[in-house]
């Protein structure tokens, strides 16, 4: 089996950080690693191991429970399972019987990134803190990276939990998913762009893009308020 070695594709400009001083964190979120395997890796998809019960969460001796993640090629095959222990935002694993689909898919993501670090050295600086690549559109000689592309991990990483360097993440990433179903299901597509211009006035999101990812937590949190509430 051909595994794709991709440790320094992840560039600094795909670094985010959540939380300041000691709590400071940097992440890459799900969809970005995805999206750098479908770019450097095509063809290598994960799934989600079948547990014994027929679904996707198996039990840990103290009833608590986990996901195995393996990725699989069409050509090169399958790589092994890649367990994730299923936890609440923190890090404490949440009892079988409390498990909801809200936490594996949750969970499915963390696993994604995980896997991804042990199979293809994919974003693996987050764990061993090391430094990132300097953005493509950077020219630089080949095998350096200028000093103002370099950037250090600030967060203390849990040896016991590598996943957690990107848990500080998970919290915005299920506000921004919540965020963008309610503005999906509560409103059309000329309200839900005039309801985030008049968002972005009010907090002054001028940096372009996509307006939900300049809100802060506080300000994603405010607009799911207002959604939940609103009225069909």
């Amino acid at each position: 089996m051909n595994l794709p070695y991709l440790a320094g594709v992840v560039t600094a400009n795909d670094v985010r950080q959540k939380g300041s001083g000691s709590y400071a964190a940097d992440f890459v979120s799900w969809a970005k690693i995805m999206q750098l395997i479908n770019k450097n890796a095509p063809g290598w998809m994960p799934q989600l191991a079948i547990a014994p019960d027929g679904g996707n969460v198996f039990k840990a001796p103290n009833n608590s429970g986990y996901v195995q993640v393996s990725f699989i090629h069409s050509d090169e095959g399958e790589t092994m399972e890649w367990p994730q222990a299923i936890m609440d935002n923190r890090n404490n694993p949440i009892p079988y019987d409390k498990i909801s689909a809200r936490d594996i898919t949750d969970t499915h993501r963390r696993a994604i990134c995980s896997a991804a670090a042990a199979f293809f050295s994919l974003g693996f600086e987050l764990w061993a803190r090391e430094e990132y690549a300097a953005a493509e559109h950077v020219a630089e000689p080949a095998g350096t990276v200028p000093q103002s592309a370099k950037v250090q991990p600030t967060a203390p990483v849990q040896p016991a939990a590598p996943t957690a360097t990107v848990n500080p993440d998970e919290i915005r990433q299920s506000l921004e998913a919540e965020l963008i179903e309610l503005l999906q299901t509560k409103m059309d597509k000329g309200n839900t762009l005039a309801y985030l211009d008049e968002k972005a006035k009010k907090w002054k999101l001028t940096k372009g893009g996509s307006r939900v990812q300049q809100m802060n937590i506080d300000q994603l949190q405010i607009c799911i308020d207002e959604l939940r509430n609103k009225k069909h």
